[in-house]
């Protein structure tokens, strides 16, 4: 008894395979190109809230200083202290007037806090009655 083998596909068939898991493999490459730069955007975004959060606490934490006498330092800027060296800050200080134009013994008070790499600036401003140590 003879077994005779007749081919699957005929060679149109195969090539419409071959198509078919070229295009497939084109098709998941594109997506997982777009899903990766999705994910490496978000990464960034989340990197960039992170500082900016960063800096925001930085700067609260010298505005509170300066209220409460601890900061008596030149306006800046001037650069933090370790684990904080890629940040400084600089206080930037005018005077308030009064509705009749007279001066006051309040001043408006704005600290900047930077980043040095990314480039983050965050400024904080509150008006404050400083101690004599610090003076617009």
């Amino acid at each position: 008894m003879k077994i005779y083998f007749r081919p699957v596909h005929c060679a149109g068939e195969r090539a419409a395979i071959l198509l078919e898991v070229v295009l497939a493999l084109a098709l998941f490459a594109a997506a997982a190109a777009i899903i990766g730069a999705g994910l490496g955007s978000s990464i960034d975004a989340v990197e960039r809230q992170r500082l900016n959060t960063h800096a925001a606490d930085l700067a609260v934490s010298v505005m509170s200083e300066l209220q409460v006498g601890i900061r008596k330092s030149e306006t800046g800027p001037e650069a933090f202290e370790p684990p904080f060296e890629h940040w400084s800050w600089e206080l930037r200080l005018a005077p308030v007037e009064s509705e009749l134009g007279q001066g006051t013994k309040l001043s408006l008070v704005e600290v900047v806090v930077r980043h040095d790499d990314p480039p983050i600036v965050h400024r904080l401003g509150q008006v404050l009655k400083l101690e004599a140590g610090v003076a617009p």
